[in-house]
């Protein structure tokens, strides 16, 4: 599995395999996340406040999707600022979760190391 592919289905940065949240999605707990993959063992929480740094990852998508939503109701479609950031916080509330389940997915794959299929094999052959 490619990292892209990894960071957008939620999985395991290290064996790309298992998942990086509880399933289902609960809404009261969006954010929850076993302590470890299930399948490799990688621990998803290294350090208390791990994942303070998601936290500028999602500014940066939020602050794009804000500049290019409202630059492109008020420059294109020619509306008002009122209904631009109308427009802004429906999309803002539809997709916070997101956001912020993707910023945490992203955060942890640049700082954990893929081992790759010669480490799949060794944990088919441990188990």
């Amino acid at each position: 599995m490619s990292l892209i592919k990894s960071i957008w289905n939620y999985t395991c940065p290290r064996c790309r395999e298992g998942d990086l949240f509880v399933k289902p999605f609960n809404i009261a707990k969006p954010l929850e996340m076993p302590e470890k993959c299930s399948v490799c063992n990688q621990r998803f929480e290294p350090e208390p406040g791990y994942y303070f740094g998601a936290m500028y990852i999602s500014y940066m998508w939020t602050g794009g999707v804000c500049l290019v939503v409202v630059g492109f109701c008020l420059m294109v479609l020619d509306w008002s600022v009122e209904k631009s950031f109308a427009l802004l916080i429906a999309i803002a509330i539809a997709s916070f979760f997101f956001v912020m389940r993707i910023s945490r997915s992203m955060y942890i794959h640049f700082d954990v190391k893929y081992k790759g299929d010669q480490f799949r094999e060794e944990m088919k052959l441990k188990q």
